[in-house]
């Protein structure tokens, strides 16, 4: 395989981290209507007057708050919302700062030798592989409470997110397997041609 197909995958995989920190952060997860009932009081010549009226309202909600509903109770149960965070600190956060790490002691410590950038790249992939399993369960969640119709762009955006890391994963998985007797060794998480002695 390219270092060609492999830069792609990089730069999938920073449209991968953008898609999906967006999706999560954004408050439009779901909408729902709220209904609200409200009474009022009014006075006509020396007669109280008291009319219930009912207020509708849709709100979009998000992950963390709502923009339109701000005093309504919080849609989305702790275990997604945790959930949620795991996957965005296996997609950016941890990759990202151990991949840093890595490359630094690297270049400080002046290995030249190919097995320095390999480890930080199996690191990076094995966290972006279960972020994008750990978002599946996290979608699977969402769909099984609410309905489809219900669900807004910001679900949608993690979704694509998720269903790209996977189609990368297959793939990567899929070239493995396919190569097997070829002159590039493939691992599950790195491609790299063999060396002959």
């Amino acid at each position: 395989m390219s270092d060609a197909v492999f830069g792609c995958f990089a730069c999938i995989a920073c449209v991968v981290i953008v898609l999906f920190n967006v999706g999560c952060f954004t408050p439009n997860w779901i909408t729902l209507e709220e209904t609200k009932m409200s009474n009022s009081t009014t006075v006509k010549n020396s007669t109280n007057a008291t009319s219930i009226t009912t207020i509708t309202r849709t709100c979009h909600h998000g992950l963390f708050y709502s923009i339109d509903c701000p005093e309504s109770a919080k849609v989305f149960d702790e275990t997604l919302i945790v959930l949620n965070i795991a996957i965005s600190a296996c997609l950016t956060v941890i990759p990202i700062f151990w991949s840093c790490i890595a490359c630094i002691s690297c270049c400080c410590c002046g290995d030249s030798d190919e097995s320095c950038a390999d480890g930080c790249c199996s690191f990076y992939t094995f966290f972006y592989a279960v972020g994008g399993l750990l978002g599946l369960v996290s979608s699977s969640m969402v769909i099984a409470k609410y309905d489809t119709s219900l669900l807004g762009w910001s679900f949608f955006l993690t979704v694509a997110a998720i269903a790209i890391v996977l189609l990368q994963v297959v793939l990567l998985l899929t070239y493995s397997i396919h190569s097997r007797g070829s002159k590039e060794k493939c691992s599950v998480f790195l491609v790299y041609r063999r060396r002959h002695y």
